[in-house]
Formats: C-alpha cells, sequence, structure tokens
C-alpha cells in the first residue's frame, strides 16, 4: 500500500528577514507548493505566521495550529522553505523531532535539503540548528553590546520618563517644563505625605490635567533615573527571576542621589502613617531608652484627650509629649536657624554653581511650546479636535508654559544680582547675626517654633530627625533628659555641601578669664578670601579683623586658651584660620595663623532706638 503522504506547509517571516533577504510569503507559499507537487505531497493546509520571530515554538500560533493538526493526524509531512523558518533554538528542536519521532511525521526543508525520516537526516538537522542558534546568539550580544553603549551615552530604550525628553539626536535630556514637577515629589514624600496623599494634591490641583494615581507616585519615587541611574530588566524583576542591571549617571540627575536615598528610607515611615485623629508631633521617632526600639503613640481620653504619650509595650515605659518638646526647644532653635540660613542664603549660592537649565534652552522650549499652543489653537478652529480636548492640551500647555516662566525669572534674578560667592554668603550670614546679637536669634527661631501648628511641626521633625532618645532622670525637669539626636542624611548632606564650600561653621570650646566659652570656629580661610569677606561687611559699622601674632597654630593642636586684646564693647563674631596663598594645595603648611571677627556690642537701648 502506498505511503500517504499529506503535508502542512509552513511559512514564517519577520519584518527584519523580509527587509535582510527577501524572504516574501508568496514566494515561499509558491516554491513549498511546486515541491509539494514534485514529491507527491498532498497540501491539507498553508500554516503561515507573519512577522514573528523563530526564537520559540510557543508564541507562534499558527505553528501550534500545525502541531495540533499533526497530532490529530491530518498532516503527516511538515514542508518549509529553511530550517530557520523552523525554528533557531536547540531545545525547540529537539522537542520538534521528539514529537514528529512520536506521531510518525517527518519534516522536509526545501533549500537546507534537509528530511528527518532517516538517522542521518536527523543528524543534520541537529547540526544546521546548533549553526543557527549560535547565530541568534552572536546577534543578541552584537545588540546587547550596541544598547549597552547607547544607554551609557543617555540614549535610553521606551518612553521617556516624566521629566525628561529626547532631543534631537535622541538623547535623554532634562526637561525644564516637567522637571519641577517631579522635584514636588519628592519633596513632598519627604515631608511625610504618602503616594496616595500626593496623588490627592495634585488631581486636586489638576496638575498636568491627568488624572494621577498613587502607583504613579510610587513608581517616580522608586525611579532611579531621576538621580541619574538607568535601570534594566526592572519590570521582569517583578515576575521573571531576572536581576535588574543599573547604569549608574547616564542622564543629568533632576533631584541629588542624597535626596533620592533619602525618600527610600522614609518609605518605612510614611507607609506605616494613616488617617489619625490627633497629631503626634514625634511620630515614629522616639526610641525607648531601655530597649532601643521605636516607641508608639498614645492618647488619652476624656477629660484628658490632650494629654499625648509615647509608650514602649516591650518595657511599660511612658513618656509625655509635652516634656519631650520642652526638652527638644533646647536645640530646635538652632535647627531651625539653620534651616531658615540655608533656604535663604546658602540655596542661592548653590543654586548659583549647579543650575542644571541654560537659559538659552529655557527659551528654546517656552518658543516650541508657543508654537504647539498655536497649533492646537488652529486644530480647533478648523473643527479638527473637540472642546474638551482642546481645553485639556491648552491647560498642560500653560502648565508647562509657567514652569519654564518662573525658571527664566529665577535665572534672571540670579544673572542681575551680585554673583554669588563664598565669601559674600558668609558676610550676609554674619550680618543677619550681629543684628540679632546675645541670643536673641535663637530666640527668634523659638518664636517661629512655637507659631507653628502641630502638622508643620511634624513635618519638619519628619524631615530632618531620625531619632530621638530621652532618658529618665528625675534630676532633670520633668524627668527626661535628651541624650541622642541622629539627624536625617538629608541634614548631614546639606552640613557636607557648605563644607565643601568652605561655609561651614563648629562651636568649639575655649577658656577666658577662666571661663569656659562656646566660640564658631569657621574653615580655614585664604588671606584673599578674608579680604573679600571683609570687603563685604565693610558697611557694618564696628566690624574689626584681629590677627593674632604667632603663626604657629595647627588643627590639630589649637590651645586652649587663647588672648586677643580686645574692647570691652567688643564681641567676638567668630574665630577664623588663616592659611597663605599658594596656588598648589600641596605646598600648604598645615600652620596658620588665627584671626578673630568682633563686632561692637550694643545695648538694649540702642537697639530699640535703632528698631523704632
Amino acid at each position: 500500500m502506498e505511503e500517504r503522504k499529506i503535508a502542512g506547509i509552513y511559512i514564517r517571516v519577520s519584518t527584519e528577514d523580509q527587509a535582510r533577504e527577501g524572504f516574501s510569503l508568496g514566494e515561499q507559499e509558491e516554491k513549498l507548493k511546486q515541491l509539494c507537487d514534485y514529491k507527491g505531497y498532498k497540501v491539507y493546509k498553508v500554516y503561515c505566521d507573519a512577522g514573528i520571530s523563530a526564537k520559540d515554538m510557543e508564541h507562534r500560533p499558527k505553528f501550534q495550529e500545525m502541531l495540533k493538526d499533526m497530532q490529530d493526524e491530518k498532516i503527516n509531512y511538515i514542508v518549509a522553505y529553511k530550517l530557520d523558518r523552523v525554528t533557531r533554538s536547540v531545545r525547540d528542536l529537539e522537542e520538534l523531532i521528539s514529537q514528529l519521532e512520536k506521531y510518525n511525521t517527518y519534516l522536509v526543508c526545501d533549500r537546507d535539503d534537509v528530511n528527518t525520516s532517516t538517522a542521518n537526516g536527523r543528524f543534520f538537522v541537529r547540526m544546521l540548528t546548533v549553526l543557527s542558534q549560535l547565530e541568534i546568539e552572536i546577534v543578541s550580544e552584537r545588540t546587547k553590546f550596541g544598547l549597552n553603549g547607547a544607554i551609557k551615552s543617555g540614549h535610553l530604550p521606551g518612553p521617556v520618563a516624566l521629566g525628561f525628553k529626547k532631543d534631537g539626536n535622541r538623547k535623554t535630556i532634562i526637561d525644564p517644563s516637567t522637571a519641577p514637577i517631579v522635584k514636588r515629589i519628592f519633596d513632598l514624600y519627604l515631608q511625610g505625605k504618602t503616594f496616595l496623599q500626593i496623588s490627592n494634591i495634585f488631581n486636586k490641583e489638576k496638575v498636568l490635567n491627568k488624572k494621577w494615581k498613587d502607583t504613579h507616585i510610587e513608581r517616580i519615587i522608586n525611579n532611579k533615573l531621576y538621580m541619574g541611574d538607568y535601570e534594566m530588566y526592572k519590570r521582569l524583576k517583578e515576575w521573571k527571576d531576572v536581576e535588574p542591571i543599573v547604569y549608574m549617571n547616564v542622564v543629568d540627575p533632576i533631584i541629588p542621589r542624597y535626596i533620592w536615598e533619602e525618600c527610600q528610607a522614609q518609605k518605612i515611615v510614611n507607609q506605616r502613617t494613616y488617617t489619625r485623629d490627633r497629631v503626634y508631633t514625634f511620630f515614629q521617632k522616639l526610641k525607648c531608652p531601655n530597649c532601643g526600639k521605636i516607641m508608639k503613640c498614645k492618647g488619652s481620653g476624656g477629660k484628658k484627650r490632650n494629654y499625648v504619650y509615647y509608650n514602649c509595650e516591650d518595657c511599660h515605659v511612658n513618656i509625655r509629649e509635652s516634656y519631650v518638646e520642652e526638652e527638644f526647644k533646647k536645640i530646635v532653635g538652632q535647627l531651625l536657624r539653620f534651616d531658615n540660613e540655608y533656604n535663604e542664603l546658602f540655596l542661592p549660592l548653590l543654586a548659583d554653581k549647579e543650575r542644571p537649565f541654560d537659559k538659552s534652552d529655557i527659551e528654546k522650549e517656552i518658543i516650541s511650546l508657543t508654537k504647539q499652543k498655536e497649533r492646537i489653537k488652529k486644530a480647533y478652529m478648523s473643527e479638527v479636535v473637540e472642546l474638551d480636548d482642546f481645553k485639556e492640551d491648552l491647560k498642560v500647555i500653560n502648565e508647562k508654559l509657567d514652569n519654564l516662566s518662573k525658571q527664566l525669572e529665577k535665572e534672571q534674578d540670579l544673572k542681575s544680582r551680585n554673583r554669588f560667592t563664598p565669601e559674600k554668603v558668609m558676610a550676609d550670614r554674619d550680618i543677619q547675626r550681629i543684628f540679632m546679637q546675645n541670643g536673641k536669634d535663637v530666640s527668634i527661631f523659638l518664636d517661629q517654633w512655637e507659631s507653628m501648628t502641630k502638622e508643620d511641626r511634624q513635618e519638619f521633625i519628619v524631615r530632618y530627625i531620625e531619632s530621638l532618645t530621652f532618658e529618665k532622670d528625675e534630676r532633670y525637669h520633668n524627668g527626661i533628659h535628651l541624650v541622642d539626636i541622629k539627624l536625617k542624611s538629608l541634614f548631614n548632606e546639606k552640613v557636607n555641601q557648605l563644607s565643601n564650600l568652605g561655609l561651614s561653621q563648629v562651636p568649639v570650646e575655649f577658656i577666658s578669664n577662666n571661663k569656659s566659652v562656646m566660640l564658631s570656629v569657621s574653615y580655614p580661610m585664604k588671606e584673599s578670601q578674608i579680604k573679600k569677606y571683609l570687603d563685604e561687611m565693610k558697611d557694618i559699622e564696628g566690624v574689626k579683623l584681629h590677627i593674632h601674632p604667632t603663626f604657629n597654630y595647627s588643627l590639630e593642636d589649637l590651645p586652649e586658651e587663647i588672648v586677643f586684646d580686645l574692647d570691652k564693647d567688643e564681641k567676638v563674631l567668630k574665630l577664623i584660620p588663616i592659611i597663605k596663598d599658594i596656588d598648589n594645595p600641596e605646598d600648604i603648611s598645615n600652620k596658620f595663623r588665627l584671626g578673630i571677627v568682633t563686632s561692637l556690642v550694643k545695648n538694649t537701648d540702642e537697639v530699640s532706638k535703632e528698631n523704632s
């Protein structure tokens, strides 16, 4: 009896194959029908997968349909143009040959002279597929290598994240019209706002005229791109065991790295936040003095409803919030003063040194958005778009233009004012302190603390304080004493920024007339810097610089007692180590002279008269 030969013709082409080698589907079908006619095969059906890769068999619907027909004994020959039309995977080929043998079916490939009805034919098929697999892996490696190079040069795959855009060369750059929105999201999150709270704020304000969800905010907070890093395969990790690859510093950051890292640490605190009927000023900040665990919040009911406590469930320690706040006031004035000086004095200097946008870039973006605005107006006038769509598009463009205008105003303001220098900023800070002598500057900030709402106080503490530890000791007022304060990395990073610019001052204890006094000691300054600093102070009456005659001090062995001959009305503002002006830092000796800046002390009546 003559063998039954019923063939299923399988044809496949990807767009890449067709462009590179001209494998059209029509040509494959015509040639394979001629082959079947020549070999005496009856064609049962033509199975066509168009625009689909041969990397695996699972995701090719017509190929799967052909296998099903083979299992149902509707065909016993599979005819293809080339072996790589069927598969390029060694693993898939082994599975296919196993299926062919099981259902007494043969594979015939016209161009490769393949026939699996013999042992030699099956061996030859395996060898061809090994070579095909090698080719696909080499192409994959080349593609990956090219992608790596592209990413490292800022050419990122996929859609751009909020706050970024593509330039003319398809490179990812900061979008000055939307970057402020990203900065605001991170700022709100550091203030203790949750993903949901931020999305609610944006929906209320109709930011970018879109519907914001908490998941949108979460993705932004988690996106490493905002600190300059690109993370590949991040989403694959969620459902496959794929380790993401991180490319460092591939784009200009929208927010500093320390801000991004601080937000990751803030997640734990924010995730614990939920709606309460009371505001706890030191929420999640107090550590138990016995075991070190974070103390829980506890409020009284009834007539004592206003009493708020912090409690350790393990050690049964209770600390009243009003007592904690009274102790915290001893340091909060210094923290508020630093925050105030940083924002008012130091931030303009840092912005002047680290402005991410060029004025011309902002102006180009404004021109581009203005043209876009005119286009959608014409589209509406021509009835191409509906009124509601027109309003939505117009609102988004106007919001972006508003962001750009604010940045342009800020840029122009920086240019119109004198260039900020460390010497000018130091002088401004010291002038401010001269006009608030005798510790009144700290008391002003204590008044600021008193005027803040509990929500504002909680927000300030969430922003800067990592933890507070008190000990219970009856020798102290209210029976508690602050023994440890841990500041968040956000605060420490601000201090480091000032240190890098030589703007930090540290309190140092000295002995004067057998009494302990605290002096602010600045970072070492060159003689030329001292001159610039004093020039900025020249309009302030009574400011003097006294230089100690001895040029023999070092940072490692400051003396406990330093004698300066001062008038009785002179108040020491700060002590400055003075080093020589030498171009090569390696030649600078660690020895320096000591200088002190003084101002005239005015009595209360004089100050009152001047103020009036």
